[in-house]
């Protein structure tokens, strides 16, 4: 296997402040972002989703009588003769530290971790000296319950590290979100507004997207093995929605039919909706409906206030969602999809 380098996008793309790198299982996103922080003494903040999360880490980082170590550290602890463990410092908060031989910290913190869950604590808390912030695993697994404003708090943290770096002539900070390809309805895609783009690319099988807002979006291509290397489970599992998403790579969750280019010959205008500053029109004809930015002479209801928020709901959704289901509605972007689809979940109905 080719193992992944975080070096080569930040090599090759210099000017991003923010690069999403998504995968199957295995390249050594993780491994590869932190190896590269340590190496060129670069303070990071480490971003984990619970207080739970940063309290297990630290329970198992600095003990040698727990088998089960779920700090990041512990394979290249082992690679590189290293002995860094998270040790608390608040809650929700902890510091990495090379440890001594009692297993105990010496000197100042390599880098951080932090809860998104605290993110607002964060501000008393000053990390201005951290020039890379890594979001492990930003995309949530399927059986995790995640909320949807996630994002916001993700950003709330990068803003409270920014600080004044730009005036103290230090660069931008760096945002680094990483994970395996599991659902590409997640907050992250969400508050960056990146959704239709990540779908274009797996759809399309596309590898790198950048553009003038300086996010780079990296999907790792899968490699093809060949069957005698392959272990017992990639034989079993082959075929399967799974395989696509733990060894493909791919977003093989989502549902990506109802997101076809459709004509409007025909079509009428029936009605539209504005969303983060976006106004998407509903057509209809025979029955059979299509979501689009083409514009209409139609007043669209405004999904930013409450208000409009349930007229729409209870004037259109319904149906919509209906038509969906029937496979009667084909949308522009998924982002439009995801909106009828998850539209109780959005907007709290």
């Amino acid at each position: 296997m080719n193992y992944y380098d975080i070096k080569d996008d930040l090599v090759a793309y210099p000017d991003a402040w923010c690069y999403l790198v998504w995968s199957k299982r295995g390249p050594g996103k993780t491994y590869s972002t932190l190896r590269f922080c340590i190496e060129n003494k670069i303070k990071f903040v480490f971003i984990k989703r619970t207080i739970e999360d940063v309290k297990m880490l630290c329970a198992s980082g600095r003990r040698k009588d727990i088998e089960f170590d779920v700090s990041p550290f512990v394979p290249l602890n082992r690679d590189f003769g290293w002995n860094i463990a998270p040790v608390k410092i608040e809650k929700g908060i902890a510091g990495f530290y090379q440890c001594n031989e009692q297993n105990e910290p010496a000197g100042s913190p390599l880098g951080y971790c932090v809860a998104l869950s605290v993110a607002s604590d964060v501000k008393g808390f000053d990390m201005s000296e951290c020039d890379i912030m890594i979001f492990d695993e930003f995309i949530p697994k399927r059986y995790e319950r995640v909320r949807r404003d996630e994002g916001d708090a993700l950003l709330d943290i990068y803003m409270t590290i920014s600080r004044d770096r730009l005036a103290r002539g230090r660069g931008e900070l760096k945002l680094i979100c990483l994970a395996n390809a599991t659902s590409i309805n997640n907050p992250t895609f969400m508050i960056l507004d990146v959704m239709d783009i990540a779908a274009d690319m797996d759809v399309k099988d596309i590898e790198y997207f950048y553009n003038e807002r300086k996010i780079l979006m990296h999907k790792i291509p899968a490699q093809v093995a060949e069957l005698k290397d392959l272990s017992g489970i990639e034989i079993a599992m082959a075929g399967t929605t799974w395989a696509d998403m733990a060894f493909g790579g791919s977003f093989s969750y989502d549902d990506f039919s109802n997101v076809k280019h459709t004509r409007l010959k025909g079509y009428q205008p029936l009605c539209a909706y504005s969303y983060k500053k976006k106004t998407v029109f509903i057509y209809l004809k025979d029955g059979y409906y299509y979501a689009t930015y083409a514009r209409a002479k139609i007043e669209p209801y405004n999904l930013d206030r409450e208000n409009d928020q349930k007229r729409f709901f209870y004037d259109y959704v319904g149906r919509l969602r209906e038509a969906c289901i029937a496979e009667r509605m084909k949308f522009e972007s998924y982002s439009m999809y995801d909106v009828i689809i998850n539209y109780k979940k959005i907007f709290n109905i």
